[in-house]
């Protein structure tokens, strides 16, 4: 009987659909057999489709994304071929690596989850065609770009040809369709780093959309995967290569900041945690701070030492992550892990007093920051005196500047959050001493807690009036809630209506509304604290 490694004119359904070539290897027991390309992949090797009728096929040249001419005076590019990729259910090849350069432009100094110069030569490569592991991080990473930068979308509405989505909503769940076909039933026996990219990647996505049920849902997932990862324990990174220590602390910080997030604003009470109080309590930030470099300094065996010492946009994010865990844990490694969140929640005295310790901690935390990180551009001179460099390209300005807004707006809304805990501690405080004779804690009245808001909201619009709107946009709708969580807090004013400081609360109100109408991208009503799930089985129970 001939075996299927000898029918050199049937491929397995895989490379049909890919149309590559299929080498089949004979078997020589009972096994089915499996193309190369299958088993180097690990995917089910199935000759299930019906063959077609075969017939003269159509002579077309290839290209690259690249291969394209000028052609006529509008700069318009004429195609010299044709060639199918995976990602042309999505746009054009070529508009698909104009997304992917403003994703590595914009949204890599917020969210910098792959490796540069192989992410860079991955996408050179087309290694899309083969990887399913690829195909789909970059298909998160278009979603991610599309969710929180509108007039980037715009962009590539207008372009040739167009892209065919009416909203942003609608390519984003296109890609997460996209993902989930190219998920079987193994897909979470083998896990790693990419894998944890594309949840967080669409967690982020959905976030940025204020779909809030769906980023739920991929929140989870994203943390379980970074559990499994060991991504907080860093005796488990013995064995990884440079590039992938890099990434794996990186991407601890962004799922902690997800944690930090549900800590202090987990309303409704329905988030899973990352981490426990004894996981937080033994975990030394330092130990997982990534190494202050670029990528293009990191090699898989070596990393190299950069040319100058001005800082990188690693410096933002360490500073970044060093402001969210200020936010519930002290800076310095050798100080007391402080009370334990039930020994707080049973003792209003204690959590005053750790909620005060946690606003000193973060108040002076950016004080002594690079020059090109601070909430304002410096001038050529200021970065010489401060040991920096004048050859700074516009577009790593660009990078600063979308840091320097993620950081000083994180710093300032931490602050407010806190400002808002520590007053309904002083106000429960305050209700059991009608009842006690402790009047130990000193505490702070309304009105000096609203003077501290005041002056958070005067440090945002210095940020937020000084810097370009793309770095804003950037941000997403992150920045847009940060602002209004910042804002809300004077809107009950405990001076009198005709005193200056409620004329001051107004003015910054209407500023915040101004802010608010050029950066909510949001295509929605906000919901992010309200029930937006129904109870089905609820529902029929009560009917």
């Amino acid at each position: 009987m001939t075996t299927r490694a000898e029918l050199a004119t049937q491929a397995c359904d895989i490379c049909r659909k890919r149309k590559v070539k299929c080498n089949v290897t004979s078997s020589s027991t009972d096994a089915p057999s499996r193309c190369g390309r299958c088993a180097r992949l690990d995917l089910p090797c199935t000759f299930l489709s019906p063959s077609r009728t075969r017939g003269p096929k159509k002579r077309s040249r290839t290209r690259s994304p690249a291969q394209t001419q000028p052609d006529g005076e509008n700069g318009e590019a004429r195609v010299l071929g044709a060639i199918n990729y995976p990602t042309d259910d999505l746009c054009d090849r070529h508009l698909f690596f104009c997304i992917m350069q403003d994703y590595l432009d914009y949204l890599y100094p917020l969210v910098p989850i792959v490796h540069r110069p192989s992410f860079r030569q991955s996408l050179q490569e087309n290694h899309d065609r083969e990887d399913s592991g690829f195909l789909g991080l970059i298909t998160a990473i278009a979603a991610v770009v599309i969710a929180t930068m509108p007039s980037r979308f715009h962009s590539y509405r207008c372009a040739t040809p167009p892209l065919r989505f009416t909203s942003r909503r609608d390519m984003v769940r296109h890609c997460y369709d996209k993902i989930l076909r190219l998920r079987d039933s193994t897909y979470f026996d083998h896990i790693n780093f990419q894998k944890f990219a594309i949840s967080y990647l669409l967690y982020a996505a959905f976030r940025q959309l204020g779909d809030h049920n769906w980023s739920r849902m991929l929140d989870v997932e994203a943390t379980q995967l970074a559990r499994l990862l060991n991504l907080h324990r860093i005796s488990e990174y013995d064995g990884l290569n440079y590039i992938e220590t890099q990434l794996r602390k990186k991407g601890f910080w962004l799922i902690f900041y997800g944690f930090v997030h549900n800590q202090l604003q987990n309303v409704l009470g329905e988030r899973l945690s990352y981490l426990d109080p004894i996981l937080l309590h033994s975990i030394n930030p330092e130990d997982l701070m990534p190494l202050e470099v670029d990528d293009e300094f990191i090699f898989e065996n070596e990393v190299l030492m950069p040319p100058s010492q001005s800082p990188c946009l690693v410096t933002g994010f360490i500073l970044h992550s060093k402001v969210f865990w200020a936010a519930i844990r002290s800076t310095c490694p050798e100080s007391p892990a402080g009370p334990c969140p039930c020994v707080r929640a049973r003792d209003p005295a204690v959590q005053i007093s750790y909620i005060q310790d946690r606003l000193h901690n973060l108040r002076f935390l950016l004080d002594d920051i690079p020059p090109l990180l601070r909430p304002w551009q410096p001038s050529d001179t200021e970065a010489i005196a401060n040991g920096g460099s004048t050859g700074v390209t516009e577009m790593t300005q660009s990078h600063f500047a979308s840091m320097r807004v993620n950081l000083h707006v994180t710093h300032l809304w931490l602050q407010s959050l806190l400002v808002d805990q520590l007053e309904a501690a002083q106000a429960h405080k305050s209700e059991l001493s009608l009842t006690s004779t402790d009047h130990a804690q000193p505490m702070l009245d309304a009105k000096a807690l609203w003077l501290q808001r005041e002056d958070l909201c005067r440090q945002l619009f210095c940020i937020l009036f000084n810097l370009p709107q793309i770095n804003l946009e950037a941000n997403g709708l992150h920045l847009a809630h940060k602002v209004r969580d910042i804002a809300a807090g004077l809107l009950v004013c405990p001076f009198p209506p005709a005193g200056p400081e409620a004329e001051r609360a107004t003015e910054y109100l209407r500023q915040s509304t101004d802010i608010l109408s050029r950066i909510d991208s949001s295509e929605s009503m906000v919901t992010m604290h309200l029930q937006t799930w129904i109870d089905t089985d609820r529902i029929k129970g009560g009917s």
